[in-house]
């Protein structure tokens, strides 16, 4: 019987206590980035507490990993650190409630490597430490290829 109620007294607490989960959904989309040159990023509160999220993703944040053009690879990864306070202005999100990053690929570290009128494939690697001041569990992002042609600005 003491172990019946042992059993029911941690389930109650783990119940309880688990309750207030800060869970983000990602998802990528890149329907826009040849015509426009943009990647989104949308963010969903999965969980069933609000939470705060930055207001703006920096497109040093978002890298371009495994690029390769044709038979040749580019290697150039960046370490981004924040030196000063990352979480600038933010919004709260509900449960069930999503924003929207648009970010410019030509912000990226890696854009000034590709070259004009060139084909190359990558995935994107979204560096997310400066997303949310929460310690959140994040989940939903694939690591899909992209192929982008790079054209002059116009």
């Amino acid at each position: 019987m003491k172990q019946i109620l042992f059993i029911l007294l941690i389930f109650c607490t783990s119940t309880a206590f688990g309750q207030n989960k800060c869970t983000l959904k990602l998802e990528s989309g890149t329907t826009h980035l040849q015509e426009k040159g943009i990647v989104e990023l949308s963010v969903m509160n999965a969980g069933n507490k609000k939470i705060k999220i930055n207001k703006i993703f920096s497109p040093y944040r978002l890298q371009l990993v495994k690029i390769r053009e044709k038979e040749n690879k580019i290697d150039y990864t960046a370490d981004v650190d924040c030196f000063t306070d990352c979480i600038k202005k933010t919004v709260k999100l509900k449960p069930g409630e999503s924003y929207r990053y648009t970010i410019p690929i030509r912000e990226t570290i890696q854009y000034a490597k590709l070259m004009n009128g060139r084909t190359y494939s990558f995935h994107l690697f979204f560096d997310l430490v400066d997303l949310t001041p929460e310690d959140c569990n994040v989940y939903g992002l694939t690591d899909k290829e992209v192929v982008y042609t790079k054209v002059s600005p116009q």
